[in-house]
């Protein structure tokens, strides 16, 4: 597999992935599935663990020694896990994954080993050593689907009788692609609009969310433009993006209109990009196909050597590039290959060749690389018909979650198009009018539909599960299915999905075994991770640029969601959003509802927000579009749906501990503890030893488990911590100090056991060592959601 090579374009008409019955149900599985796993072995985090260390402690909170002591034997703990991240700070796979990431954290990995293992135990090397295990744990605990250090692997669910079956390959992965992050490749082609050279024969297109009819020019929310005879006849001419020189060729040839040189012409198109009406330059897609856009984009240019010159620019940085990609595997060769490219970037666009400092998951650096793992997995039938029973219940309760949300939204946005009526006067409104009216319903920060369909969610989830009855000391509930199955379809009754894409539902399943070989002989239980519920997951470039087959991915997406469906087309500082997340395999049958500003639009298949207007139609609002075409108005906000959907479906409740729960061998929630920064005492607690001691004291009186994931009201994602780790905890204190500091001391703190724990992993190397994992699998209804076309139960 190239090193270097970018997504081709999918091919279109091959077999969709096949289905697979989820026994004992209606619901179907793709046979095709994920597996996310570590690059490091799950092993990796023992070195964190220090019994030495937490004994101290609980013998100091127990007054069984005086201060003095505990000191001292708190920095002799602390002495040998430092001795030991000053190995890790030296190991050269480590180093590489680190250069790949960010390879400013390479200075607390160089000052670490220039101190030496025995070195000063002083604030710079605490720093640097917490810097050291943050990132270690990361890599040996979280399934982040980047790099070596996060590989992916394609699994195939099978009818066989064995439970799974697993042949790992020599390396630890067996194709590595390295990509330009699409930020960086933006403004490489702003680089080339604003060059005299290029410019001119750059395409110009209207921007998506604008219209022009009758000589006016249609903005959303805002009243329409007259624009001048002039504007009226460029604007004409594009029907689609055109490289300006042709444009104004055109333009001035047209004896109709009053531009006559084709200056004139040039300073229109620059008058109205300067307004916001045009978009003038290189327009990449928001997804891994950018660097393909690109490069047509480049050889479309008329002018040869203009063409060339970009060519040759882009050359250069396409070189360095590869470079960076073909140091692979040489930690040193890697560093000075990136900084090269660092240098090439900056000469060319003169830009920073960093962005986003600070942030954990950002792309910062100027490319990144994906990766493949060796191993060839599948899993038979017996885990399917094991899992089959509970994830039944998981899934019923979904589907009532995404029409109960459908319900909700289409009694608001019917709300809100009553009040545009009677402020208009008229039954047909601009949909850019109620578009922005009702953006508020989705993420406003007052009360919105959502909110309670979430409180209903959990409620009737607490009913079926006995949450509400529980004694406050329980640690853990087994439930069964069977027991279940009645009272979920009662209490989550529900006539089908909500809306296109809410008839696929991915789960994220972790397995938990001591072995491969005890997984094989059926000695293994289940967690649920997440349930993306209602979203469509394996569709992004993360995962399908590794699908031997990606065509057959999505044939199968328009095979079980029909086409002819809406996608939002979403500005590029969208929250969540990024190239690697963004569909790569969206249908061509399919439409863009440009809403504002945003890169990327197919203008064959754009729908402008200023050329719909919505009105009823047999009791149900619909979207309308100029030339007659019609959509259910739910459809044209299905990503917003789905994306709130996904972040509804949440098990475990607000209360200050849940204890586990298991259906069947699947554990569907995990122990959780609620706390605040306040009472945790680790915003206060000053130095190394005494923020250790209240970490201790704090998960005393909470009965925490030594291993944790924690997860900070300020943050996305939560962070494995080992309570018995002097660095771990010191790192964990000064995330605590600095969520305090943003938000005060009632930032919401929530703590979860891991599970499975690293001695329970099984996904296997040549050598033997283990890593986390997570299989991630996509499951149709059998039921099809209002107005569906073309997906009907097969």
């Amino acid at each position: 597999m190239s090193l270097t090579s970018t997504p081709a374009v999918h091919e279109t008409g091959q077999e969709p992935v096949a289905l697979a019955d989820l026994p004992g149900t209606r619901w179907q599985v793709w046979r095709d599935a994920v597996l996310r796993s570590t690059g490091f072995p799950a092993q990796g985090l023992r070195v964190f663990a220090s019994p030495a260390a937490a004994s101290a402690a609980e013998a100091r909170l127990a007054g069984d020694i005086d201060d003095v002591g505990y000191r001292a034997a708190f920095a002799k703990a602390a002495a040998v896990i430092g001795t030991q991240l000053y190995e890790i700070a030296g190991d050269p796979l480590f180093r590489e994954a680190i250069t790949w990431q960010n390879p400013d954290v390479l200075a607390f990995l160089d000052g670490l080993r220039a101190a030496g293992p025995d070195a000063a135990p002083d604030r710079k090397t605490r720093r640097r050593q917490a810097v050291v295990a943050r990132y270690w744990q990361r890599y040996c605990a979280k399934n982040d689907t980047i790099g070596f250090f996060g590989p992916v692997c394609w699994v195939r669910l099978t009818d066989d009788d064995a439970v799974v079956t697993a042949r790992p390959g020599p390396g630890l992965v067996t194709g590595r692609q390295v990509y330009f992050e699409w930020w960086a490749l933006a403004a490489f082609a702003d680089r080339l609009a604003s060059d005299p050279r290029f410019r001119p024969h750059l395409p110009v297109a209207l921007q998506p969310q604008l219209s022009v009819r009758a000589g006016m020019l249609h903005r959303p929310v805002e009243p329409p433009v007259e624009l001048t005879p002039a504007e009226v006849s460029l604007l004409g001419l594009l029907t689609g993006p055109r490289p300006a020189a042709g444009v104004v060729a055109e333009l001035v040839a047209d004896s109709g209109n009053p531009v006559r040189r084709s200056a004139d012409g040039f300073m229109l198109l620059e008058r109205l990009t300067e307004r916001g009406v045009l978009r003038w330059g290189i327009d990449l897609p928001l997804n891994l196909s950018a660097e393909a856009a690109l490069h047509a984009a480049i050889d479309a240019i008329g002018d040869p050597a203009a063409r060339e010159a970009a060519r040759e620019e882009f050359g250069r940085l396409d070189a360095a590039r590869s470079a960076v990609a073909a140091a692979a595997g040489d930690p040193a060769a890697l560093r000075a290959a990136t900084v090269r490219l660092d240098e090439v970037f900056t000469e060319l666009t003169g830009l920073d060749s960093r962005r986003r400092a600070g942030q954990t998951y950002a792309g910062r650096t100027l490319c990144h690389e994906d990766a493949v793992r060796d191993l060839e997995l599948s899993f038979g039938r017996p885990l399917l018909e094991e899992l089959a029973p509970a994830l039944g219940v998981l899934l019923t309760a979904a589907r009532w979650l995404s029409h109960t949300l459908a319900s909700a939204y289409r009694q608001a946005l019917r709300e809100v198009y009553a009040d545009l009526c009677t402020d208009l006067g008229t039954r047909e409104v601009p949909m850019g009018d109620l578009r922005y009216l009702a953006h508020g319903l989705f993420f406003g920060a007052g009360r919105r539909p959502v909110d309670d369909v979430v409180a209903a969610f959990a409620d009737r989830w607490a009913q079926l599960t006995g949450g509400t009855e529980r004694a406050p000391d329980t640690r853990r509930v087994r439930l069964r299915s069977a027991e279940l199955a009645d009272r979920a379809a009662e209490l989550f009754d529900a006539p089908g999905p909500g809306w296109s894409t809410a008839r696929i539902h991915s789960p994220d399943l972790q397995i938990a075994a001591p072995s491969l070989e005890k997984l094989a002989a059926g000695d293994y239980t289940v967690v649920l991770g997440e349930l993306h519920a209602a979203y469509l997951t394996l569709c992004t470039g993360v995962f399908s640029w590794a699908h031997p087959r990606p065509g057959a991915l999505r044939s199968a997406i328009d095979r079980d969601l029909g086409t002819d469906r809406v996608q939002l087309l979403l500005p590029e500082d969208f929250p969540r959003m990024t190239a690697r997340v963004a569909d790569l395999l969206w249908s061509p049958d399919n439409w863009q509802l440009g809403f504002a500003p945003a890169p990327g639009a197919e203008h064959s298949r754009l729908l402008p927000v200023t050329a719909l207007t919505v009105t009823e139609r047999d009791g149900d609002l619909v979207a309308r579009h100029a030339d007659g075409q019609e959509w259910p108005l739910l459809e044209l906000f299905a990503d917003f749906l789905s994306m709130h959907t996904a972040d509804a479906f949440k098990l475990v409740s607000a209360g200050p501990h849940t204890p586990r729960v298991a259906i069947d061998r699947l554990v569907v929630e995990r122990e959780t503890w609620r706390s605040t920064v306040g009472a945790t005492g680790l915003a206060t607690a000053k130095g190394y030893a005494e923020r250790y001691l209240a970490a201790r004291r704090w998960a005393t009186e909470l009965g925490l488990p030594d291993r944790v994931f924690i997860r900070l009201g300020t943050e996305l994602k939560p962070t494995y911590a080992d309570l018995t780790s002097p660095p771990l905890v010191y790192s964990l204190a000064s995330m605590v100090r600095r969520a305090g500091l943003d938000g005060g001391p009632d930032v919401e703190v929530v703590v979860t056991e891991v599970l499975p724990l690293p001695e329970d992993t099984w996904v296997p190397d040549a050598d033997g060592r283990t890593y986390y994992s997570e299989l991630r699998v996509q499951v149709r209804d059998p039921l099809v959601p209002p107005h569906a076309s073309g997906s009907a139960d097969d």
